[in-house]
C-alpha cells in the first residue's frame, strides 16, 4: 500500500491516475473523478467530496476497466482520502 506523507503527494498521485486516463481518452471515468477533483479545497467537505469521486470510479468501472498499479493507486487514494477524513475529525 502506498503511504502518501502530504497532501501535495496524494494530489500528484491523482493528477497521474487523471493524467492517465486522459491519454487513454476514457471519458466516463474521467466524468466520474474530474468534479470531485476540480472542487477540492482541502476543507473536510473537500476530502469527503474527493472521495466520493474516487468510489464511484471504482465501483462503477470495477477492477477490469483498470491496469492493476492503476487499480492499485486507485485504493491506495481511498484509503489514504479515509484516514485524512478521519484524521480531521
Amino acid at each position: 500500500m502506498t503511504q502518501f506523507d502530504s497532501d501535495e503527494e496524494f494530489l500528484n498521485a491523482v493528477r497521474g491516475l487523471i493524467y492517465r486516463l486522459c491519454d487513454e481518452r476514457q471519458l466516463r471515468p474521467l466524468g466520474l473523478l474530474l468534479p470531485s477533483y476540480l472542487t477540492f479545497n482541502g476543507t473536510t467537505d473537500g476530502w469527503l467530496e474527493l472521495r466520493v469521486g474516487l468510489v464511484n470510479l471504482r465501483d462503477h468501472l470495477g477492477s477490469e476497466s483498470f491496469v492493476p498499479h492503476d487499480w492499485d493507486v486507485l485504493n491506495d487514494l481511498i484509503h489514504a482520502a479515509d484516514t485524512a477524513i478521519q484524521n480531521s475529525n
